[in-house]
């Protein structure tokens, strides 16, 4: 049995040239595959080109909110539908990912163009008929605003919130408009209460599997370069928080990716 991990950054310093080697091993291994996340126009040309090397890898085109600031280029959403379009490219799966951020003290003064940006790529998710991988830190009533919004012009919109740390609360009203909800390492931290519990209270075919690596790696790797193999790690932690077997949660993560992302492997 392998597992798909639905969020990475295989372009990033982190593996100091060293992610083919490590992609290999991990795909002759554990895991089944992965989303390559482009979130700048920088690693978004990397991305696909990761997709294009290997089997079962496939890629996302965005601009985290980190990169939605004055120097964003005009024509940025132009830019992102000619990569996401990219002569009918079947590798390119999603949208973002995309979002709010507002936890550095600059964030005050961007929350306008964030704003701008995710809407655009919403916008984009909407005419593309693809699905959206959404980043969301200290910005959980903004975001569920625009999410309400979009739901009612778009009730098929396919939408993930990505590495999920957020209220019971929020989950249960994502999980009611369709969201799904993905964990990274961080649900094996043991002040990880808040996110144990979100995890309890959701269905499981509504979770996806990731590990936003390099970072995020899960006990008892913490604070090491992570990798997708690690998101066994998280599998196991869902199991027993849910009272399932590995397998089981393995099983419906799969089906979960491919439903959401629209691929086989």
């Amino acid at each position: 049995m392998k597992l798909f991990d639905t969020h990475t950054h295989y372009t990033d310093r982190a593996y100091k040239g060293k992610a083919g080697e490590l992609i290999k091993q991990m795909l002759s291994d554990n895991v089944a595959g992965f989303v390559a996340v482009g979130y700048c126009f920088d690693s978004i040309p990397k991305s696909i080109k990761l997709a294009e090397r290997y089997n079962n890898v496939y890629a996302s085109v965005g601009i985290h909110p980190h990169y939605a600031k004055e120097n964003l280029p005009t024509d940025y959403a132009e830019q992102l539908r000619n990569y996401a379009t990219d002569g009918g490219n079947t590798k390119i799966v999603a949208i973002g990912e995309a979002g709010l951020d507002y936890h550095y003290d600059d964030s005050e003064k961007f929350k306008s163009k964030q704003k701008e940006v995710f809407l655009a790529q919403l916008d984009l998710a909407r005419e593309l008929n693809l699905p959206i991988i959404i980043h969301s830190r200290d910005a959980a009533n903004d975001t569920l605003e625009i999410l309400r919004k979009e739901f009612l012009k778009n009730p098929d919109l396919k939408a993930v919130m990505h590495c999920y740390t957020g209220s019971v609360e929020m989950a249960r009203v994502l999980i009611k408009l369709g969201v799904l909800i993905s964990f990274t390492g961080v649900l094996t931290f043991k002040n990880a209460k808040k996110s144990h519990e979100v995890c309890r209270e959701i269905p499981l075919n509504r979770i996806m599997l990731e590990t936003d690596c390099p970072y995020m790696a899960p006990e008892p790797f913490r604070g090491k370069t992570c990798d997708s193999s690690m998101a066994w790690n998280t599998a196991e932690k869902i199991a027993e928080i849910k009272g399932v077997t590995l397998e089981e949660v393995v099983k419906s993560c799969n089906a979960n990716a491919k439903w959401f992302f629209k691929i086989e492997f």
